[in-house]
C-alpha cells in the first residue's frame, strides 16, 4: 500500500516545527544572554566585595581573598548574617532584586511565547480540520447530485492537495458520465428513428406479400406461369427487405457511434478494382460498362470494408442512373491535401433541388430505380464524413453527374 501524505497537514506539521525550532532557538539564545549578564554581573560583585575588603583589612593578601573565593563551602554563618540585615530573604540587595525580577519576567514570557506558539498551532490544525470537514461534506453533496444524474455541478476552487485531486477526478468522472449519457441517448434517438424508418418502409413490400400470398392461397389451380411470377415477386420483395434491414442497421449504427472505423493504409487502386468487380454484373446487365483510371501510389488513411461499401454504394447508384450503351468512370488521384476518387456517369444529371436532398433517408429522385430505396448515399456519406473525408457532386442536366470523395491526409 502506497502511503499518500495529505499536504495540506503536511504544511500545518511543518509550520509548527518550524515555530517550535524557533522559540527553542530564541528560548537558549536569551538564556545564553542572561547567563552571560548574569556571570558578569557577578564577576562585579564579587570585584566590589573584594574591593571594600582589601579598602577595609589592606593587611589581609590577594592569596588569602582569592582562596576564600575557591572554598564555596560554609557553614551557613554568611547566610545568617546577611539574614539579620534583610539581605537575599527581603531582596535587601536591589541590585539582586533586579535580577530576580527580570529573570522571572524572562521565565514568564518564554512560557506565554511557548503557549501561544502551541495556541496557534492548536488553532490553525482546528481550523484546517473544519475546512477539510467542509470540502469532503461539499464533495459528498456533490457525489449525491451524480447519483441522481445532476451533471450542471461545475467545480470552481483547485488547488495541489488531495482534496483537490480527488475534485478533479469526479469533474472528469462526471464529464465521462455526461458524454456517455449524451451518447446513449443519441443511440436510443438512432434507434427509434430506425425502427420507425423500417417499419415505414416494411409497409409496402409486407402488403405486396401478403397480396400475393392470399392469391396464392385462395387459388390452388393457378397456372404454373402465374405461380412462378408470383413466387418470384415474393422472394424478390424478401430480398429487398433483407437488404433494407441490413442497410438501416449499419446507418443506424454509424449514426449511434456504435461502430468503430479503423485507420489503416488503404490502396485506392486495389479499393477501386474490388468495387469495380463486386459491381461488374450489374453494369453488364444493364449494358454499362465500367471504366478505371488509377493513380499508382495513391492511398488513404481509412477502414477498407466500410469505404468499400460506401464506393460501391455510389458506384451503383452511377450504374442505375446511367442509359444502356453508356459508360460509367472510377479515377483516383491525390496531392499534398488530399486523396481523391471519382465517379462519373453518363446520366441525365441532377437538378440542384435534388442535390440539396441527395444524401437524406429515404430519397428517391424522380429518375431513381423503380426498387430503389434511398439509403445508400446516405450510409456512404455517412461512412467517409466519419472518416474527416467528404462527397461532393458536381452535376449538369444532360451531361451526367460526378461524385468525388475526398480524404484528407
Amino acid at each position: 500500500m502506497i502511503l499518500r501524505w495529505n499536504e495540506e497537514m503536511k504544511k500545518v506539521l511543518l509550520c509548527l516545527c518550524l515555530f517550535m525550532t524557533l522559540s527553542v532557538v530564541l528560548a537558549n539564545l536569551g538564556l545564553g544572554i542572561f547567563r552571560n549578564q548574569m556571570r558578569r554581573e557577578y564577576t562585579a560583585l564579587a570585584a566590589g566585595v573584594l574591593e571594600n575588603v582589601l579598602r577595609v583589612y589592606p593587611q589581609a593578601s590577594e592569596e588569602e581573598l582569592l582562596q576564600l573565593l575557591d572554598e564555596p563551602e560554609t557553614a551557613g554563618e554568611g547566610e545568617m548574617l546577611l539574614a539579620r540585615y534583610g539581605i537575599f530573604m527581603d531582596y535587601g540587595s536591589r541590585t539582586l532584586e533586579g535580577k530576580e525580577k527580570r529573570l522571572r519576567f524572562f521565565v514568564m514570557g518564554m512560557n506565554l511565547t511557548l503557549v501561544g506558539i502551541l495556541a496557534l498551532g492548536a488553532g490553525g490544525i482546528l481550523a484546517y480540520l473544519r475546512k477539510r470537514q467542509r470540502r469532503i461534506r461539499e464533495l459528498q453533496h456533490y457525489m449525491e447530485r451524480l447519483s441522481r444524474g445532476d451533471y450542471c455541478l461545475e467545480l470552481e476552487e483547485n488547488g495541489d492537495d488531495e482534496l483537490s485531486g480527488l475534485r478533479n477526478e469526479i469533474y472528469r468522472l462526471t464529464v465521462q458520465l455526461k458524454e456517455s449519457a449524451a451518447l446513449e441517448q443519441r443511440r436510443r434517438r438512432a434507434l427509434a428513428d430506425s425502427v420507425a424508418d423500417i417499419s415505414h418502409q416494411l409497409k409496402t413490400p409486407l402488403t405486396s406479400m401478403t397480396i400475393l400470398m392470399d392469391n396464392l392461397l385462395a387459388n390452388e389451380e393457378m397456372d404454373k406461369i402465374t405461380r412462378h411470377h408470383f413466387l418470384s415477386e415474393v422472394s424478390r420483395q424478401l430480398t429487398g427487405m433483407s437488404w433494407l434491414i441490413a442497410t438501416m442497421l449499419k446507418l443506424s449504427r454509424l449514426e449511434a457511434g456504435v461502430v468503430e472505423l479503423g485507420q489503416e493504409s488503404v490502396e485506392a487502386a486495389g479499393l477501386v478494382e474490388e468495387c469495380a468487380a463486386r459491381l461488374q454484373t450489374a453494369a453488364e446487365w444493364r449494358d454499362v460498362s465500367l471504366e478505371t483510371r488509377l493513380h499508382p501510389g495513391a492511398s488513404l488513411t481509412a477502414d477498407r470494408k466500410w469505404t468499400l461499401e460506401a464506393l460501391c454504394n455510389i458506384v451503383k447508384n452511377a450504374i442505375e442512373h446511367s442509359p444502356a450503351g453508356s459508360r460509367v468512370q472510377i479515377e483516383t488521384g491525390e496531392n499534398e491535401i488530399y486523396t481523391e476518387i471519382r465517379v462519373t456517369d453518363s446520366g441525365t444529371g441532377i437538378s440542384l433541388e435534388e442535390r440539396q436532398k441527395l444524401f437524406q433517408r429515404f430519397y428517391r429522385g424522380g429518375n431513381a430505380a423503380e426498387d430503389s430505396v434511398g439509403i445508400g448515399l446516405a450510409l456512404a456519406k455517412e461512412v467517409v464524413e466519419q472518416q474527416h473525408g467528404q462527397i461532393q457532386v458536381d452535376s449538369e442536366e444532360g451531361k451526367g453527374t460526378v461524385f468525388s470523395l475526398k480524404f484528407m491526409k
